[in-house]
């Protein structure tokens, strides 16, 4: 069986390799970013940020996982968070503060 190059397998595996590229070259930003010392409030730490997150969910689509899927995944993992007492919970609430963030959300 011969795959042609404009086929939906072919473009598929593409852009998989593009958003995985993409998550490197963004986690490579926001760690020059931080090594720097951007202030919470920049623009470009709010964006590096945003497109790891969007990033992520776009290759999970191409994964074969919904976003739903990867949502309630989240959720998840947050609840079994605050349950071991994880220390960014113990020490910030900060899964908790998601959890609440993403219940808003739905």
């Amino acid at each position: 069986m011969r795959i042609e190059r404009g086929s939906d397998i072919t473009k598929n595996v593409k852009i998989i390799e593009w958003i995985k590229n993409e998550i490197l070259m963004n986690v490579s930003d926001l760690f020059n970013l931080l090594f720097k010392g951007v202030k919470s409030i920049d623009d470009s730490l709010q964006n590096s940020i945003a497109n790891i997150i969007m990033l992520s969910y776009l290759l999970g689509k191409r994964l074969g996982i919904n976003f739903e899927d990867i949502d309630y995944k989240i959720k998840e993992k947050t609840k079994q968070g605050i349950k071991d007492e994880h220390s960014i919970e113990t020490w910030f609430g900060d899964l908790s503060s998601l959890e609440k963030h993403i219940d808003n959300r739905e």
